[in-house]
């Protein structure tokens, strides 16, 4: 049994989603504000808390709707009644969908939708509804009444009232702020309407019948396991003064306080250690060398303190009627454990060992190790090990899940790199880790994980990434999220996904988190073009820009990847011009001569033209539209007007290469610089060049022959004079339009 997707709608930036749930573990990947916190908190409140939703929980396009609902109250007569599906159609809901096989009928009875069931998808809608929606109605219509009489009354009065004043409740919003009276509903699904995404990725859940019948309890308890890891946990140094030494909530969540892990070993002991529930012989001894510790510790206590007892009785006081004063210890075995140090880092040292209080590690340290031990104390709890069913008879009574569903938020917190990929490699492995699970299928674990780590994503397989999107505002609503499934993306084996899913694994696929994406041509570009962001693009700069160094010749590979993402994308590319009557033969690029381009993204994707006097008439930046904001754009070297560094010999002329743009640019800076071979060559060739033209023959050749770029680029950087290069027009003009299609995206904020 497990998990095949959810859908949920009308939630936060969730108005339409499906997320299709791996079958061992899934991580939900996307850019700041994309949806991943959201759809995390409707796993939380929908299938764990069940409680704590809020009208701002509502997706906020669905207000315009709701307004216009509660105004349309106020028309019907007395024999309409307000139509109670209307409203909640708007209200947030979580399907699931869970596969389960034929003989595992015993767990998923109550949730068969026909008795012709014989294996196969089972769903469930979670719906949050109000608890008496007639009583709303009538509630609000009156509070809405009533405030409207007020207003009525005080402005024929001689109070002053600011223009569109008004009283609560000022809108149907307003009213339920204060006012909302709410349930959870759960109602059968039919798994022969089940509805493939919009291909824009947006879900469609089935419509519910005009009158649907709720589930009469909670259609997962005693199915589904559930403990969640949430992304504050909270962690203290040595020097804190904040502590909380209570017992960490059974439900495994951790939002909201300071957990120590001498705090989960007090809990873990409770549950699955104490000796005094069902004491076996072992437990037995123990408690007696508890019980002769106590008699022992009783003794000395009366002893030391007869003095005092006999002077306070002395003072006539607790006198004859009253009882007399006794002192007595009572020892716990938790008491062990019931300190700061109860645990300790044993740091090693000369002679005996050096021991540290847990408070004194790394918060990195601490987070790695709490985290791990929760997942064991989820893993245990789940199949009862140890004292477990003692600590809560129903346990006992009550058969073990067969599916246990594990949240775990942002696990990279104070983790450094290589951590977080140990963390994420192992993490599923320490659910497993026990007699009755490992590799057999009797009770499925499923994994979720939020991050916002490349280093995370880097170490999961691709068919697992869920990327969460941001799309924009349609038709004055609001900008909402969908989920992508790499899945279908990455599945096949031909040579374009071969490519993508290897040069991604060599990378930090930091893509799936930025706001914007530049694809490279080479080494120097990769080198020098961040530099020329900072210096000369600052809004640009000011965003999270992923930087992927591809080659003109793979990066319309990277196209089904780059049209999933659907975030602005800028190629930075080289013209590449050949002569067709030598295609083996590579040429500097002219007009009029009849040549064409290489480059396979040109010829194929943007502009999709080949001729090289074609490729010069487009425009600065040829672009093309992607779905929701993943307009795509690139910039390749077009005609410049060079001088030469004495000041004659204008001439426009064509740039090879990144490389040869640089320099045709900044000829006299070239010119007095000094490096490695490569750098040595082309200040040579600026300095006895006869006219601009033989430089750029030059220049060309040069790297032709002996195409040391990255050493050049690096000469360049390195360069006391760096801030002075100015970056060739192509690229500026490039940058420019990546920059505006990042602040259309950002004008209606997500």
């Amino acid at each position: 049994m497990q998990i095949d997707f959810i859908e949920v709608s009308n939630y936060r930036k969730l108005l339409a989603a499906r997320i299709d749930i791996a079958k061992t573990q899934t991580l939900f990947v996307g850019a700041n504000n994309s949806g991943k916190t959201p759809a995390m908190v409707a796993l939380r409140q929908f299938l764990k808390d069940r409680t704590g939703f809020t009208t701002k929980d509502v997706t906020a396009s669905n207000w315009v709707k709701l307004e216009a609902l509660a105004a349309s109250w106020g028309t019907l007569s007395e024999q309409e009644a307000p139509d109670a599906e209307a409203f909640n159609r708007l209200m947030p809901t979580l399907d699931v969908w869970i596969s389960a096989a034929d003989h595992e009928l015993h767990h998923v009875a109550h949730l068969l939708p026909s008795l012709d069931w014989a294996g196969g998808q089972l769903g469930v809608r979670l719906r949050l509804e109000t608890s008496n929606f007639e009583a709303l109605v009538a509630d609000f219509r009156e509070a809405e009444s009533t405030a409207d009489a007020q207003v009525e009354k005080y402005s024929q009065s001689n109070v002053a009232l600011p223009k569109d004043f008004s009283l609560w409740p000022k809108s149907f919003a307003d009213y339920l702020d204060r006012r909302f009276s709410q349930k959870l509903q759960a109602y059968l699904l039919d798994p022969t309407k089940v509805t493939a995404p919009h291909p824009a990725h947006h879900a469609q859940p089935q419509e519910l019948p005009t009158d649907p019948v709720p589930l009469d309890k909670d259609p997962f308890a005693g199915l589904i396991h559930i403990r969640e890891i949430a992304a504050q946990r909270g962690f203290a140094d040595a020097t804190d003064g904040a502590r909380d030494e209570g017992e960490e909530k059974e439900s495994g969540s951790t939002s909201g306080s300071r957990h120590r892990l001498s705090s989960q070993l007090q809990a873990y002991y409770r549950r699955h250690l104490d000796p005094d529930k069902e004491p076996t012989e072992e437990d037995v001894s123990a408690l007696g060398a508890f019980h002769a510790a106590q008699s022992t510790f009783d003794e000395r206590l009366e002893k030391h303190f007869s003095a005092a007892k006999t002077e306070l009785e002395s003072l006539g006081y607790p006198g004859i009627s009253n009882p007399k004063l006794s002192i007595s210890t009572r020892i716990k075995p938790t008491d062990g454990l019931n300190h700061p140090s109860a645990v300790q880092y044993d740091i090693g040292g000369d002679g005996e060992a050096i021991r540290l209080p847990e408070d004194y590690s790394g918060l990195g340290f601490q987070n790695l190790i709490s985290m791990v031990f929760r997942l064991m104390r989820f893993r245990d709890e789940w199949m009862r090990v140890g004292k477990v069913s003692a600590a809560s008879p129903r346990d006992s009574d009550v058969a073990i899940e067969p599916l246990q569903l594990i949240l775990v938020e942002e696990p990279e917190a104070h983790l450094h790199a290589q951590v977080q990929q140990v963390f994420i490699r192992k993490a599923y492995d320490v659910l497993r880790n026990h007699d009755l699970l490992g590799a057999k299928v009797d009770f499925h674990t499923q994994l979720i994980v939020s991050t916002h780590s490349s280093h995370v994503a880097h170490e999961v397989d691709f068919t697992n990434l869920r990327y969460f999107k941001r799309r924009p505002a349609v038709k004055g609503g609001v900008p909402t999220s969908v989920v992508a499934n790499l899945t279908s993306l990455f599945g096949s084996d031909d040579e374009t996904t071969r490519f993508v899913r290897r040069y991604l694994k060599t990378t930090h696929c930091d893509l799936f988190f930025a706001d914007g994406i530049i694809l490279l041509e080479g080494a120097a570009e990769r080198i020098l073009i961040p530099h020329f962001i900072r210096q000369h693009h600052e809004d640009l700069a000011a965003r999270y820009i992923s930087l992927l160094e591809v080659g003109g010749s793979h990066a319309h590979r990277l196209k089904p990847l780059i049209d999933v993402l659907s975030i602005p994308t800028l190629i930075i590319s080289d013209l590449d011009a050949m002569d067709p009557s030598n295609q083996t033969r590579s040429v500097r690029p002219q007009t009029s001569k009849g040549y064409e381009t290489a480059n396979t993204v040109l010829k194929t994707w943007i502009p999709g033209k080949t001729g090289v006097d074609d490729l010069l008439k487009e425009a600065a930046v040829p672009e093309q539209a992607g779905t929701g904001l993943g307009v795509m754009g690139i910039a390749y070297q077009r005609t410049i007007d060079v001088t030469y560094p004495d000041g004659t010999a204008r001439k426009t002329l064509i740039p090879s290469t990144f490389e040869d743009a640089l320099a045709l640019t900044n000829l006299s800076l070239i010119a007095a610089l000094k490096g490695d071979t490569m750098t040595n060559k082309f200040a040579k060739i600026v300095t006895n060049g006869t006219d601009a033209e033989a430089v750029a023959q030059g220049l060309y050749e040069r790297l032709r022959d002996h195409p040391q770029k990255a050493a050049f680029a690096l000469d360049v950087l390195s360069s006391d004079q760096f801030e002075k290069f100015v970056p060739p027009s192509y690229i500026t003009e490039g940058l420019s339009w990546l920059e505006g299609q990042l602040k259309k995206s950002a004008a209606s904020p997500l």
